[in-house]
């Protein structure tokens, strides 16, 4: 599986088609009209979902969301915004201009297993999928949702961003998961590390993951069978859990075909976001803490493959120590060490409301 991915060209390849591993779908391939006549036809549900920590990223969001209005109730059945914080403040009002967009306040909407588990990135997406499923019923197998980061530059987001990586799934029956890639001519230093440790993994599962254009996009449209059969990070290190769990064959989406031929890439050409400062501070999230988190879950995951093992040691619980020149005689600040992991959170599939909600489908 080494070298560059195919590029798949939908009129040579049938609804029904086996399609390359992480095969990749250039924006534009797909015809709106035919995406949305399948998605009528099929009745298949459409959530597209923006994970937001702070009201920081309300007025990009509102950009964003004006350039998907002209799909909602066409090929969009609900635009969500999935809140990890206490006080959602400007957010709300970028709701309310925007008719049918919807707040999901995830601390208030916990999982029984949640409960004390951390609120980063990920254990809000697994929030927000379980609500969607347990309250909202939303149980088709097929559904799909579609998570994509707030801080991308309006220069950059186009319809696309949603149709082809939605179209994806809804066209090819084969595809569960549709990752959007792109090229960052500015950023991804986090992305170029995790692509040199990850070539280091001798596993033929990992290796192919060379394939990805680009491993770390937040943008990720899956079905809610995909959604369900994985078992997230709670806070950054969910997008290398996915891409774990798709290498090591986790997930056993379809019976007999590995994982990774449910997997394609949708490439947009070169995209930008707001970048994170390098070193962490008391008020904002750097670099160093995300790799920490990120490189933590590779570690964790190929420890417990039994592809990579640490030499045994006196360190339990990592901590990231954050420098601080010209303290002096000063006690070091508590926010300079900061503990590294994130917390696993099971499978979907095995909360009991999820399997009855997903049950009560067939009845």
């Amino acid at each position: 599986m080494a070298g560059p991915p195919e590029v798949i060209k939908p009129s040579e390849f049938g609804r029904e088609a086996s399609l390359p591993p992480l095969g990749l779908l250039l924006a534009g391939s797909l015809s709106l009209d035919d995406l949305i006549a399948v998605k009528q036809r099929e009745q298949v549900p459409v959530q597209v979902v923006f994970p937001v920590a702070t009201p920081r990223e309300a007025d990009n969001l509102a950009v964003l969301l004006a350039t998907l209005k002209p799909f909602q109730g066409r090929l969009i059945d609900q635009v969500w915004i999935a809140f990890g914080g206490t006080h959602p403040g400007k957010l709300r009002q970028v709701a309310e201009a925007f008719a049918g967009v919807r707040i999901f306040k995830a601390q208030e909407c916990l999982p029984p297993d949640q409960q004390q588990a951390p609120l980063g990135k990920g254990a809000v997406m697994r929030a927000f999928v379980h609500h969607l499923i347990v309250a909202e019923q939303v149980t088709h197998p097929r559904a799909v949702v579609q998570f994509i980061d707030a801080d991308i530059r309006p220069a950059y987001f186009k319809p696309q961003w949603v149709v082809d990586p939605v179209g994806a799934i809804l066209w090819f029956r084969a595809v569960e998961a549709a990752k959007v890639v792109y090229h960052r001519p500015r950023g991804g230093r986090l992305n170029a590390m995790l692509r040199s440790l990850m070539a280091l993994c001798p596993h033929p599962g990992v290796q192919a993951l060379k394939k990805l254009v680009y491993l770390l996009s937040g943008e990720i449209a899956g079905t809610l069978n995909f959604w369900t059969s994985l078992a997230f990070q709670s806070g950054y290190g969910v997008e290398t859990m996915i891409l774990l769990s798709f290498a090591l064959d986790y997930l056993q989406l379809q019976p007999g075909t590995p994982d990774l031929a449910h997997l394609v890439q949708v490439y947009m050409g070169e995209m930008d976001h707001r970048h994170a400062p390098l070193t962490s501070t008391p008020l904002k999230k750097g670099l160093d803490q995300m790799a920490g988190n990120v490189f933590k879950t590779l570690e964790e995951v190929l420890s417990q493959a039994g592809i990579f093992k640490w030499q045994p040691g006196p360190l339990t619980r990592p901590s990231l120590s954050i420098p601080l020149p010209g303290l002096g005689d000063k006690a070091a600040p508590k926010w300079l060490e900061v503990p590294l992991g994130d917390q696993t959170l099971p499978p979907l599939k095995s909360c009991p409301e999820v399997r009855a909600a997903l049950s009560r489908r067939g009845k």
